[in-house]
């Protein structure tokens, strides 16, 4: 999946990320594994960015906690979107620790996987 979106993300610059997740990819409510979105949403689990927006723009000022949610925000993302595919291609697998003390892991446990 990334090594086919590396293309894509290199040279459209209107992107901030490709993500291998999908927050609303539950069973029942998806069906095209070949469908890739574009959203204006950050998923924050299986990404990737080019290093030219690291090097360049985020190395810098990157946050030592909560960096999903900085990149959220409308000063890192500068409206740029976030290709994402109908189905997950990663699983969140966390149970203890992390920043959200997995006050999400029974949503997370029904995304259907690829």
């Amino acid at each position: 999946y990334f090594r086919a979106m590396a293309p894509i993300l290199d040279h459209d610059r209107s992107l901030l990320a490709v993500s291998a997740f999908n927050d609303n990819g539950k069973k029942g409510q998806v069906k095209d594994p070949l469908r890739v979105l574009r959203s204006d949403f950050f998923p924050g689990l299986g990404w990737m960015m080019t290093r030219r927006l690291w090097d360049q723009e985020l190395s810098s000022k990157w946050p030592n906690g909560y960096w999903d949610d900085w990149l959220r925000e409308p000063a890192q993302r500068q409206n740029r979107h976030i290709l994402r595919p109908e189905i997950s291609r990663t699983f969140h697998f966390g149970t203890k620790g992390g920043a959200s003390g997995n006050q999400f892991g029974n949503i997370l446990g029904e995304i259907y996987l690829n």
